[in-house]
């Protein structure tokens, strides 16, 4: 069995109560609502990892397998996709509540073309292409030097102009 090494949280403490508004329940049950509107969404499965918490001696330790998210090995979709809905909402006047995954290409067509662009080294700029695509727009990333080919060829495969420069 291996010690935990505790570190003493020195962030000072803040007045988090603003931030925290943005995440009230009903933000949260719209936010749900939203993602389940993806016909490729399926809840995360947690995975137990039963030896390594018997290596500890906790009573179990579990992951969220984000493997198989929107066929992207990620999380980011998520986040992605909501924040493109926020920016078309935003620009359209409208609360980002009235649009899900069959209105979102509609809502943004009546914007014209545009173009997101993203800094990545890997999934978010995956998610990013994959999210503009899904809508009907352009996605331009940048990626470091030392990126993996295989990441820009997966950035690409989602249909994203995308390159690795210094």
């Amino acid at each position: 069995m291996s010690d935990i090494n505790w570190v003493r949280n020195t962030v000072p403490k803040s007045d988090c109560a603003k931030s925290l508004a943005l995440m009230d329940t009903d933000t949260i049950k719209n936010i749900r609502k939203f993602h389940k509107s993806f016909p490729q969404y399926d809840e995360t499965p947690l995975v137990s990892l039963n030896r390594l918490a018997d290596e500890h001696n906790v009573g179990g330790i579990y992951i969220k397998d984000e493997s198989y998210r929107f066929g992207l090995n990620s999380f980011k979709a998520l986040g992605c996709t909501f924040a493109l809905a926020g920016y078309i909402a935003q620009k359209l006047g409208i609360p980002v509540w009235e649009l899900d995954y069959k209105s979102l290409p509609k809502a943004a067509s009546k914007l014209g073309e545009f173009t997101f662009f993203a800094a990545t080294d890997g999934n978010h700029g995956r998610a990013v292409a994959w999210a503009a695509r899904e809508l009907g727009q352009k996605a331009v990333i940048f990626m470091n030097k030392g990126c993996p080919q295989v990441r820009l060829e997966h950035i690409r495969a989602e249909g994203a102009e995308a390159s690795i420069s210094d």
